[in-house]
């Protein structure tokens, strides 16, 4: 005779990034918090799949009076990791240039678009450094931003320029909101 109980499910396997994201979730509870919200800022800027927002939401909510602390460190460690991210681009840009031969010099003129006489190279350059402040305050890997600025040959200052706006709004913003509006923020703040 069988047992007539309901047989429960075997418990859903997890993608590896969302065990991957659970594990740096985890460590907003240990002692080492705070250096691990830095080295998460740090590589998100170049390599990590992770946001350092991960860490920074529970550690603010956990210590609510430290988080300007934890925005000011966060930004300047995702800074740090965002110029890793930059110098990565630019040996991209070099190995890919030569690799497929492309010109970033080669002019374009479009009056319709108000293009006259400007190179690939200047044109990229030159209007990119928007995309990287704007994807830098929005939920956009920050990776991509870094990267893709010293790709396609922002100017550096430009680049610091938006990164240093860009970050300190997303880092600021996420902290002082989860400061100031706690648990239920977490709810329909995406992080």
């Amino acid at each position: 005779m069988t047992d007539p109980s309901p047989v429960a499910a075997p418990p859903a396997k997890l993608s590896w990034y969302r065990r991957l994201y659970l594990r740096v979730e985890a460590l907003s509870s240990t002692k080492h918090a705070l250096a691990a919200m830095l080295v998460v800022s740090v590589v998100d800027g170049s390599v990590f799949p992770i946001p350092p927002f991960a860490l920074l939401v529970p550690m603010v909510l956990a210590q609510p009076r430290k988080w300007l602390q934890y925005a000011l460190l966060g930004t300047v460690a995702s800074l740090f990791g965002g110029f890793i991210g930059y110098y990565l681009g630019t040996l991209i840009n070099q190995g890919a240039i030569g690799f497929l031969h492309i010109d970033l010099n080669a002019t374009i003129n479009s009056p319709r678009l108000g293009i006259e006489n400007a190179t690939v190279g200047d044109l990229l350059g030159r209007n990119f450094w928007v995309l990287s402040l704007l994807c830098s305050i929005l939920p956009t890997p920050f990776k991509v931003v870094a990267i893709g600025s010293g790709m396609v040959g922002v100017p550096l200052d430009r680049f610091f320029l938006a990164a240093v706006l860009g970050r300190s709004v997303r880092f600021f913003l996420v902290s002082g909101v989860m400061r100031f509006f706690g648990p239920t923020a977490r709810k329909w703040l995406r992080v």
